[in-house]
């Protein structure tokens, strides 16, 4: 877990969830925060803005 001294970035953070660096319960809490919905927000509306900008 994070201390509070050391903080990650909203992109550090998921980057580490990506590359499977968080153990089993680091991960499950990660997932039910607001910062692990936002970043999918985000990531899941440039796919789907670049989508349709592709297929026009």
């Amino acid at each position: 877990m994070m201390s509070d001294k050391f903080k990650e970035s909203i992109h550090q953070e998921f980057e580490r969830f990506m590359r499977d660096e968080m153990d089993d319960n680091e991960k499950k809490n990660y997932q039910n925060t607001s910062r692990f919905k936002n970043i999918i927000k985000r990531i899941t509306k440039v796919l789907i803005e670049k989508s349709l900008k592709k297929n026009i």
